[in-house]
């Protein structure tokens, strides 16, 4: 039979095993709380993902809209401008002397004061997103 010491000394035994695995379980918990917060994290890093591919998308559409458009449009135009330039020079060919002096001279004048360029047309919105992560807490091997 069991003295009262024995008894004592597997409750401490036992005693100390629950604390081991007290502290097991605590590392749980934060662990299980860090995978938590990488998992909203992803998310979040996953909306701004959504967002830039939604704005790509737009912008895609947008601009192939404007290239339909705009192709046969400048086709026409260069006809057009070609048409009006031989009639032109056929029948003013002083003139298109004159003219083409003048674009030497324009020519010579952008060499040293180039024009300002125009300013872009479209001008990027970032998405928000998220902070980095935290490290993840270390892991306690206990006995």
């Amino acid at each position: 039979m069991p003295s009262g010491t024995d008894f004592f000394n597997q409750l401490q035994a036992a005693n100390s095993k629950l604390d081991t695995l007290n502290a097991q379980f605590s590392q749980l918990l934060t662990l299980t709380a860090y995978t938590t917060q990488a998992l909203f994290q992803n998310a979040q890093q996953n909306d701004t993902i959504i967002c830039i591919l939604e704005k790509i998308s737009k912008q895609t559409c947008e601009l192939l809209n404007q290239s339909c458009l705009q192709t046969p449009l400048q086709k026409t135009i260069q006809t057009n401008t070609t048409a009006l330039a031989e009639l032109f020079a056929a029948t003013h060919a002083e003139a298109a002397l004159i003219r083409d002096r003048e674009q030497a001279l324009r020519n010579e004048i952008e060499k040293c004061c180039p024009p300002k360029p125009p300013e872009p047309c479209c001008h990027y919105e970032t998405c928000p997103a998220p902070g980095p992560l935290p490290e993840p807490p270390p892991i306690i091997v206990t006995g």
